[in-house]
């Protein structure tokens, strides 16, 4: 295999500072959870890589042999801080056309339509995304990353679906409250746009509401549309009401 050009931190989706665990945990998600290995349906390049860098990042020595490569090139950090500037932003996509809102008879991810009214924890059934919207609040939610609610720091990868794309793509959660989020993601998304988020701890779909460039990457607000817990998870992600 050719020599790995892109920098290591970045494969792994992990801070330069990453302990040895956070590295380990995030290795293991990305072969497993997210389905990278093989043997899972993941490609073997893909997997060939993740095993690359974690052989790198794993072995102390071998990691700050490469620190040091790194500072002696202009790539700079892995992934950049949640607080950097943002650059010139690139366009993204136009938006695709909006989709039914939560509970207006429609799916807001594939629009398949259902029943207004709806159970708690209900599931489209074509596409299995979560219907139930969040209770009402008085605050103004999410708008374009300017959040009324307490933000909880989150710094994972998650398993991010478009409607118009097969195979989901990785990004990594910044932050939660209890009406929107942060992602960082590899290539811009239109304001408008629904995507569902997927972690172990939730299941989720968000309207895109802010976008701009950050470092390598793009800095995304979201909007909570729709949040499906898992039952360990309630009671640290979201209040008493939701």
């Amino acid at each position: 295999m050719s020599r790995e050009r892109r920098n290591l931190y970045r494969i792994l989706h992990v801070q330069p500072e990453a302990p040895p665990e956070v590295i380990k945990a995030a290795w293991r998600a990305l072969m497993s959870t997210l389905r990278a290995h093989p043997d899972l349906g993941g490609d073997t390049e893909t997997a060939a890589r993740l095993n690359a860098a974690y052989e790198v990042l794993s072995d102390p020595a071998r990691r700050a042999a490469y620190d040091r490569s790194l500072r002696r090139t202009p790539r700079g950090p892995a992934a950049p801080p949640a607080d950097s500037a943002p650059r010139a932003t690139a366009s993204p996509p136009p938006a695709p056309p909006p989709r039914a809102a939560a509970g207006s008879g429609g799916c807001p991810f594939c629009g398949h339509p259902h029943a207004p009214t709806l159970p708690r924890d209900a599931r489209c059934s074509a596409c299995d995304s979560p219907l139930t919207p969040l209770p009402a609040r008085p605050r103004r939610g999410e708008a374009a990353g300017r959040r009324h609610d307490e933000r909880f720091a989150r710094d994972a990868v998650v398993e991010l679906r478009l409607p118009a794309e097969r195979l989901p793509r990785r990004a990594r959660l910044r932050d939660l409250s209890f009406t929107g989020l942060q992602l960082w993601v590899e290539t811009p998304l239109a304001v408008g746009r629904v995507l569902r988020v997927t972690t172990p701890q939730f299941d989720a779909l968000v309207s895109v509401v802010g976008c701009r460039k950050q470092g390598v990457g793009h800095s995304v607000h979201g909007r909570l549309l729709t949040l499906s817990l898992a039952p360990a998870a309630k009671g640290v992600y979201v209040d008493a009401q939701a």
